[in-house]
């Protein structure tokens, strides 16, 4: 029987080769856009021999001057807002909600617009519009909050603001020093979001250790147990964090503790992610004694070695998108116990592949396995922004 290492060396070795195949293949979110080779021919310059190169006699003609290429529409609405012109804004909105119907970021920049210039029923129409976007949910219903909040409806104020912290709004600071609230923060009604809670795991070896952060439910009870979410993530307070646009504050307001960490990417992910579920134990009560574990792209492999050694510690595996690698037959069917759960977005065509070639390896094994497949999504998956991810979550405690 091989060793928790010697199966991550393998997983990590043939890991790097995917990876690498998946960059020549040109597929979404793993390759950067293709340039020319500073050492190619194709830049012509480094590379070649230039004494043998006959240089090129200079061009006769007169070179004919561009036109400058004009700014978007939506670009000349942020603009104009950035410099107090809300007419300006508006007008520009306008054209870009025309010019792109199905832009959420379009509607909730036409919302912004609206509301800077005073005009209330057009805000909120607009908001509204964008609120369909999982892409801007969390953000637009904010801006709906403070546009009823500064009409004094205090109710749909507040209605407007749990939802925004329900799709993942999460900015305690700017709830309580934005002035548009001013007219909630003396109601009974007025919540901040949960705090993050930052902690560091000293692991088995000695020297290395493990930061986790942990978003505690609402209304959390240490007497009660939770449904715990593990996912990648930094561990630590960082701004802008689009990993807590899948959970975070959207997952404690459906009652559960999310938890991210950078276990799944270090040297031994197997066994630092084993010490970071006793850890969460010894703290929390983990509903079932199991976790919901969440992976995407490089942290997918090892998850699925993580719930290949450890199943019984496992309750659902998640993929956006993911696949194992370097895992025989066998090792997937230990994964019995769990419900794995496949969501990929086809235009993501190398990622959409793999995971639909081991959806149906993992059904045949008799592996309990869903695939979700999300109409033009990208390799990111903003569609399972905004409590859509929350959502499905749910299904499966």
């Amino acid at each position: 029987m091989t060793s928790l290492r010697d199966r991550f060396t393998c997983v990590l070795v043939c890991a790097a080769l995917v990876v690498c195949i998946a960059g020549a293949s040109g597929a979404q979110g793993l390759s950067p856009q293709h340039k020319p080779s500073p050492f190619s021919i194709e830049k012509g310059k480094a590379g070649l021999d230039t004494s043998q190169v006959a240089p090129k006699k200079p061009a006769t003609a007169a070179k004919t001057a561009t036109a400058p290429v004009e700014k978007p529409a939506l670009v000349k609405a942020e603009e104009a807002l950035d410099k107090n012109r809300p007419k300006e804004a508006v007008d520009f909105a306008v054209q870009a909600v025309k010019d792109e119907p199905e832009s959420g970021h379009a509607w909730f920049v036409l919302g912004r617009a609206q509301q800077a210039a005073g005009n209330t029923t057009a805000a909120i129409a607009a908001g509204e519009k964008a609120s369909t976007f999982a892409s801007v949910r969390a953000s637009a219903l904010y801006n709906l909050a403070c546009v009823y909040a500064l009409n004094q409806d205090k109710d749909n104020a507040f209605k407007a603001l749990a939802n925004a912290k329900r799709a993942g709004f999460a900015d305690r600071d700017q709830m309580m020093k934005d002035p548009d609230l001013v007219s909630l923060r003396g109601d009974k009604r007025f919540q901040l979001p949960g705090e993050c809670n930052y902690f560091t795991l000293k692991l088995k070896d000695g020297k290395t250790e493990l930061p986790f952060a942990v978003y505690l439910p609402v209304g959390y009870d240490p007497a009660r147990p939770y449904p715990v979410l593990v996912a990648p993530g930094q561990g630590k307070k960082i701004k802008d964090n689009w990993g807590g646009l899948f959970w975070g504050e959207d997952t404690s307001q459906r009652g559960w503790i999310a938890v991210e960490s950078p276990a799944l990417l270090l040297e031994d992910p197997i066994g630092a992610t084993g010490q970071l579920f006793d850890e969460i134990q010894r703290r929390y009560k983990v509903e079932r004694a199991q976790f919901h574990l969440l992976a995407y792209g490089p942290s997918s492999a090892p998850a699925f070695g993580v719930s290949a050694v450890m199943p019984e510690r496992i309750r659902s595996l998640w993929l956006l998108p993911g696949f194992p690698v370097g895992i025989k037959d066998e090792g997937l069917a230990r994964m019995k116990p769990m419900k794995v759960c496949f969501i990929v977005g086809d235009a993501d065509p190398y990622w959409y592949q793999e995971s639909l070639v081991y959806y149906r390896k993992l059904k045949a094994l008799g592996v309990d396995a869903y695939l979700e497949v999300v109409r033009g999504g990208s390799h990111l998956l903003p569609e399972m922004f905004g409590g859509e991810l929350a959502e499905r979550l749910s299904n499966v405690r």
